[in-house]
């Protein structure tokens, strides 16, 4: 159970949470005890004032001498009400006066108390003396009398100190114990409530896991938790999103690469028994050729999508003239431009633009959106093709006349095998990728490429590209 963080993190605050506990009752008790000490002392001292005084007195009524009998008996009656023994000692630190009733036991004040009493007045809690088996306090003060110097002496029962510290003591104990204890349980609860939303995300981590991304968190309220649950259907949204592209994708290359591979094998295998007429074999061998120049470009086009989405994929940026760059790209359709009887407007009077692109991939752009264009424009058609530049991008325009596309078909058009036709009878020789890489390869040069229809009217992409790549 220690290995878990949620253990790790309730035994060290439970911990934190009794020292803390126990930091503050230890300052409390000795403050308290110091406090009742401080009381002590009062007494003691106020204590010494009175005895002082009657000494004072006494010495005074005996015509500025001390008399020990005298003073003793006047002692004794304060003492014996008040518990205290009294010792008055002179400057050697003989005891001169003593209330104890123990003349027999030579009494001394040391040198070093003197020392002590020189300065202030001293006072300390320590064993038994005296007549008391208990612990007893010790107060000593100096006092001079007619020039000569004296040592008044007093020892007073201190348990009631002592009681008071351990009573103390106990109470703390059993403060931090019992806040302890319900401190860990609070603590408890707490963190139990609290690391719901995380057992929930973990569950649903693991149904991630395991392909299912159907469920979504709730929010729970909590703004740290909120942001992670927040990011966690997002990173499931993507996923799913994601996994239902893959799966398309593998649907439709197993569609695009049916279909040509199943024409392939029924020509040849009908060439090979004799089904296919000798005279027709030739006829069915280009059919069988474009085939596999359609199988050619899916895997190629393929291959150019695994390369920009892993990023291997690394550009050749140099200056270059892209407006000669789409004419040279529009001279390649020649053929194509004249068998449908097509006009092409707006390059005669397109300025010459520069730009640091991969010349390659530029071209490859230019290609695959004047393939398409001249693929869906309307036999007469007209094919415009422009270019403008501002102050840091170039925007190439490539637009054809013709069915147009819808609003769901413009939201859809740059993803991979999308076709408008989604029988794929219109158009048998693209693979559906074209857009999907022209796409990419505007990301790769900090570029944008949209999309602008009107339903039976016209179809223009628009593709826009920074003049330098710095």
């Amino acid at each position: 159970m220690l290995n878990s963080v949620y253990s790790r993190i309730f035994y060290l605050c439970t911990i934190m949470l009794m020292f803390a506990c126990a930091l503050t009752g230890l300052i409390v008790v000795l403050a308290a005890n110091h406090m009742h000490e401080k009381e002590a002392y009062d007494r003691f001292n106020s204590t010494a004032r009175i005895m002082l005084s009657r000494i004072r007195d006494d010495y005074t009524a005996n015509d500025d001498t001390v008399n020990r009998e005298t003073l003793r008996t006047a002692l004794e009656q304060y003492t014996l009400n008040e518990n205290v023994d009294c010792y008055v000692f002179d400057s050697d630190g003989s005891c001169i006066v003593r209330t104890d009733y123990q003349s027999d036991k030579k009494m001394e004040l040391s040198t070093l108390l003197q020392m002590e009493a020189d300065k202030e007045p001293y006072c300390q809690v320590g064993a038994p003396a005296g007549n008391f088996t208990e612990t007893t306090a010790t107060y000593i003060e100096k006092f001079d009398l007619n020039e000569a110097s004296y040592y008044l002496m007093l020892l007073f029962p201190a348990a009631h100190i002592d009681d008071y510290f351990s009573k103390l003591l106990i109470i703390l104990v059993i403060a931090v114990l019992v806040t302890g204890l319900l401190g860990a349980l609070l603590f408890y609860f707490n963190t139990k409530q609290a690391l719901k939303p995380v057992l929930q995300i973990t569950r649903q981590a693991e149904n991630y896991a395991k392909g299912d991304f159907s469920a979504r968190l709730e929010q729970t309220g909590d703004p740290e938790m909120d942001r992670l649950i927040i990011t966690m259907n997002r990173m499931a949204d993507f996923i799913d999103k994601n996994e239902r592209s893959r799966r398309r994708f593998v649907s439709d290359v197993s569609h695009e690469m049916k279909t040509p591979m199943t024409t392939i094998g029924g020509f040849v295998d009908g060439i090979l028994d004799g089904t296919i007429p000798p005279e027709q074999e030739k006829q069915y061998l280009r059919t069988v050729s474009a085939e596999v120049q359609r199988l050619s470009r899916l895997v190629h086009s393929m291959l150019s999508i695994s390369r920009f989405e892993e990023g291997t994929y690394a550009p050749d940026f140099e200056r270059q003239d892209i407006t000669n760059l789409l004419i040279t790209t529009l001279l390649l359709f020649e053929q194509k431009v004249e068998k449908k009887d097509l006009h092409v407007e707006g390059l005669d009077v397109c300025p010459r633009t520069f730009a640091e692109v991969d010349r390659d991939l530029i071209q490859q752009v230019f290609y695959n959106l004047t393939e398409n264009a001249i693929k869906f424009v309307n036999r007469g058609g007209t094919l415009f093709l422009a270019i403008d530049s501002d102050a840091e991008q170039a925007h190439v325009h490539i637009r054809n006349s013709g069915e147009g596309l819808t609003e769901d078909e413009i939201s859809h058009v740059f993803e991979r095998f999308y076709k408008t036709d989604e029988s794929r009878g219109k158009d048998t020789t693209g693979v559906g990728l074209g857009l999907s890489i022209v796409n990419r390869i505007m990301v790769l040069h900090r570029g944008s490429v949209t999309v602008k229809s009107v339903k039976g009217e016209y179809t223009e992409f628009i593709v826009s590209m920074p003049l330098t790549q710095n």
